[in-house]
């Protein structure tokens, strides 16, 4: 039965086998049923990779499932989660204030642990900060988190690449665990401008050097630079691709993502200093459309983002409607639960609801918002984060 219930957690299923061999009665009869789980560890890790490929199926059927679901109708409980692990910042960005604020109590394991088995339908995390690599215990974190969200498939992580052997380590952890591995390494401009931007000398160099040795470890991976276009850095982003090709051996356009600063009182703190007005569209355009490179699912998710990054620049603040509140929500370090990083309506805090993201996704105020949220009272975004699921929510549309 335990083996049925956890396929993929072997040396799981031998030491409960171990630590429960009284149910086998008396010492002639435990003898036996030694001899029959030694068989059995033989057999299993000869069908280990089976097991894995079947919960991988298993979780790519949620997931899907999930998606064609938000298409119609609200979920029982959200497939994708944006998880903000910390605020702490090594970087001091121009276009962001994260790392100009006070840190508030983060999450400790144990914490995690009781939030992520409360999450049944979870299928996809971005899990971001601050900077999450400054958290010591980051790797006990990725484990806890697959650990115990049963049905987890995409496992994204945001990191600015100062600490390249952290962010290989995070990378291992997450292929280690059987899920999907999706990685962006930020990354703003030409080495000069981009360490200007960032605040930290050799900053550049970091963020090469994580993805280079990111892109080494496994082809089931999905490694990507990522640069967040501002009126900072719009106009040095052809040098930024010159230097890449020469820095980076078999460079080529799949290889980086563009995507468009957003303003966020909550989350980033910089709604003062942030005006996406100050943008050419024409050159936005231009740098999404660079994007629009390599494997098919990334050329999908790129095409139709810039689809909609048309409307927005046109003036259309909701390209898609949005899936926040309907199969999406945002956590931040301390457990206060919002619709999104961009909409400032906090709906509840998780540790006033026993780390229960259920409770708080059923409650009166939850579905309140949600209903702003269609009636379009919010600010409006196109942030991948939001857009994603977005564009997946219209998919029979």
């Amino acid at each position: 039965q335990y083996i049925a219930m956890y396929p993929t957690r072997v040396e799981d299923t031998y030491k409960w086998m171990y630590d429960n061999l009284d149910l086998w009665g008396n010492s002639s009869e435990k003898k036996d049923a030694s001899i029959i789980i030694a068989a059995l560890i033989f057999h299993h890790r000869k069908s280990l990779l089976k097991f894995q490929k079947d919960f991988l199926m298993l979780n790519k059927t949620s997931l899907i499932c999930n998606i064609c679901e938000s298409n119609f109708h609200r979920l029982a409980s959200p497939y994708k989660l944006t998880f903000v692990l910390t605020y702490r910042c090594n970087f001091k960005c121009q276009i962001c204030r994260i790392w100009d604020n006070p840190f508030p109590k983060e999450f400790q394991i144990s914490e995690i642990e009781k939030i992520f088995k409360n999450f049944k339908r979870l299928n996809w995390i971005d899990l971001t900060g601050g900077e999450i690599t400054l958290r010591e215990d980051i790797i006990d974190v990725i484990n806890v988190i697959a650990h115990n969200a049963r049905k987890l498939l995409i496992f994204h992580i945001s990191t600015n690449g100062r600490r390249p052997d952290t962010a290989v380590l995070m990378a291992k952890a997450v292929l280690k665990a059987n899920l999907i591995p999706v990685i962006n390494i930020s990354i703003d401009g030409p080495r000069l401008i981009n360490d200007q931007l960032r605040g930290v000398n050799g900053a550049f160099a970091t963020s090469l050097e994580t993805f280079k040795k990111l892109k080494k470890l496994s082809p089931h991976g999905h490694f990507y630079l990522s640069c967040t276009l501002s009126r900072h850095n719009i106009a040095h982003i052809d040098d930024l691709i010159i230097q890449l090709k020469q820095e980076i051996k078999e460079f080529n356009l799949s290889d980086i993502h563009f995507n468009l600063c957003h303003a966020s009182s909550h989350y980033y703190k910089n709604k003062e200093i942030i005006s996406q007005g100050d943008l050419n569209p024409v050159a936005v355009m231009k740098y999404l459309t660079l994007s629009k490179n390599g494997q098919r699912i990334k050329i999908f998710f790129e095409d139709q983002y810039l689809k909609g990054m048309t409307k927005f620049l046109s003036g259309d603040k909701f390209p898609v409607p949005c899936q926040a509140l309907n199969a999406t929500c945002f956590i931040d370090p301390e457990g206060n639960v919002y619709p999104c990083g961009i909409y400032n309506e906090p709906i509840g805090a998780l540790r006033d609801f026993n780390y229960d993201i259920n409770k708080i996704w059923h409650h009166e105020k939850t579905l309140s918002v949600r209903g702003e949220i269609i009636d379009k009272q919010c600010p409006g975004c196109w942030s991948p984060c939001e857009a994603y699921p977005a564009i997946l929510g219209k998919i029979f549309f």
